[in-house]
């Protein structure tokens, strides 16, 4: 029996040669470029219409019913897609990269033109041909388990597994799968990061080789502040009081695939006031004069020689590097300076609660737990202040005869 064509505007419905009609709804292309299709089935023509139409509402809606026969790298790519225009782009490429690896469809060529990278280790290459009705907890153990296995690092793995986590989420919520099978699944405890601060020897020296350094004013804030670079190299003239004698955090410069972008801070903690040392308000006003002369007034504080945004690579490479190297100190990141503002301020007795303030923490335990080094020693100058408060005798009266 020949297939009954579908009448115009009833969309892919057709009826098959066993006499059952079937539906289909296009739901895209995998990495591969196979087209991806989801298929419902109706006893009557009607029937399969209905069902098309829900599918389609489901489609829109970013739910795609009970995944049959959709696999994880499927889903993936969906919720790539949705999740895409609500986040920040230096949110959903890690969430791209997690998913798919460094080659996905849209990655053909690098900057420099030569071919991208091999997928690497992602969700997609482990648990991509998984169903995701199939999908179990155990999958999601041995995927773990085995990014270990071939030397994918504990953060890198705990990171991977969030994004899971994440995705798996949106599955749940709208019905796609019972129940986030990664929910519980303890992931490798990511190590705490290290980072590497100045003493005030090695700051004076630091400060000392940048005095004839075009970016001066810069390193002296970056000290002064404890500002994020992305927030230094987004702070422009309009931001700074001089003669008040403080700065307000308002945007933050970051970078992706090569590309710059100016946007405004994340959380309200971050948006500050930050009031100025004597020190740094005397070498924003010299960089100020240098900006004048050089006609770069109405830019960043900080730009480069065209009076552009400063690459935070280029500046690392070609202004910070050499700098360290002038002053006999180890090479460090720009970041560490943030470091070494709040590891110094704690160190000489200022309040955690300031400290968070300045840094534009969300909260003091965040302080307290990035700079727990410092503890021991804010521990013991409690103790010793508290023996001179217990080991105080009052003056004793003079006694009158």
């Amino acid at each position: 029996m020949p297939r009954k064509r579908r009448g115009r505007g009833e969309g892919a419905v057709f009826q098959r040669d066993d006499g059952l009609w079937t539906a289909c709804v296009s739901l895209g292309y995998d990495t591969s470029g196979k087209r991806i299709r989801r298929t419902v089935y109706g006893q009557s023509k009607a029937e399969a219409q209905a069902k098309l139409r829900e599918l389609q509402t489901a489609v829109d809606g970013g739910d795609l019913g009970e995944p049959d026969h959709q696999t994880v790298e499927q889903y993936l790519l969906h919720w790539l897609r949705l999740v895409q225009p609500s986040v920040e782009p230096n949110t959903y490429e890690p969430y791209r990269r997690h998913c798919l690896g460094t080659a996905a469809a849209d990655e053909k060529k690098n900057k420099r033109g030569s071919k991208a990278g091999k997928v690497g280790e992602c969700i997609a290459k482990y648990l991509g041909p998984v169903k995701m009705s199939k999908l179990r907890r155990a999958h999601v153990e041995q995927f773990y388990a085995d990014l270990l296995t071939v030397g994918v690092s504990a953060n890198t793995v705990s990171k991977i597994g969030t994004t899971l986590t994440i995705a798996l989420n949106a599955a749940a919520e709208s019905k796609l799968i019972p129940y986030n099978p990664a929910v519980g699944v303890r992931k490798p405890k990511a190590a705490k990061a290290e980072f590497n601060v100045l003493d005030l020897d090695q700051v004076a020296r630091l400060l000392t080789a940048s005095v004839d350094d075009r970016l001066h004013a810069l390193y002296v804030a970056a000290l002064d502040t404890g500002m994020r670079p992305g927030e230094l190299l987004a702070l422009e003239w309009q931001d700074v009081d001089l003669s008040a004698g403080f700065l307000i955090v308002r945007r933050s410069l970051e970078e992706i695939g090569g590309r710059l972008r100016v946007k405004d801070v994340k959380t309200a903690k971050s948006r500050r006031r930050i009031h100025l040392a004597p020190q740094t308000i005397a070498a924003l006003h010299e960089h100020r004069k240098c900006m004048l002369a050089e006609g770069h007034i109405n830019g960043p504080v900080f730009c480069d020689t065209k009076g552009g945004h400063i690459h935070n690579g280029n500046l690392h490479h070609y202004s910070f590097k050499p700098l360290l190297k002038r002053a006999g100190l180890p090479s460090i990141r720009l970041y560490d300076l943030r470091h070494t503002c709040a590891t110094l301020l704690l160190l000489a007795d200022e309040s955690a609660k300031v400290v968070s303030e300045r840094l534009g923490h969300s909260s003091i335990t965040l302080t307290l737990d990035t700079y727990s080094h410092v503890l021991p020693t804010m521990q013991q100058r409690a103790a010793e202040k508290m023996g001179r408060i217990l080991g105080y005798r009052p003056a004793e009266k003079a006694v009158i005869s």
